[in-house]
């Protein structure tokens, strides 16, 4: 007999269908409720707010992307898309694309 599939991490549902398995073998499984794609036992969880915190403390003594990484033990994919999450969240607005100025000085071409 089968063992009953895992419940969505996302959503918490029961309605979950064996989805195949990923590149080092493991079974995945889909959510019907929500279409979450996850596997029963992941090897890596979420990464915890007091390690977020100390990265952005790193980040805003304008340490690299390598120095984070090295000390912390995270990929620099992971890294870079914090940051630019970041970034995202702090910047007040889009300012757009710049407009050509003519200096007088020079002549146009």
């Amino acid at each position: 007999m089968q063992d009953a599939p895992p419940p969505c991490p996302r959503c918490s549902a029961t309605a979950v269908a064996r989805n195949g398995s990923n590149r080092s073998g493991t079974p995945t499984f889909r959510c019907r409720g929500c279409g979450q794609r996850f596997v029963a036992a992941p090897g890596k969880g979420p990464v915890p707010d007091e390690d977020k915190a100390a990265i952005e403390r790193m980040l805003a003594e304008r340490l690299s992307l390598r120095a984070v990484a090295r000390i912390t033990g995270r990929s620099r994919a992971w890294l870079q898309r914090f940051a630019n999450d970041l970034y995202r969240r702090r910047t007040p607005h889009a300012p757009g694309r710049l407009k050509k100025v003519r200096r007088p000085d020079r002549p146009a071409r």
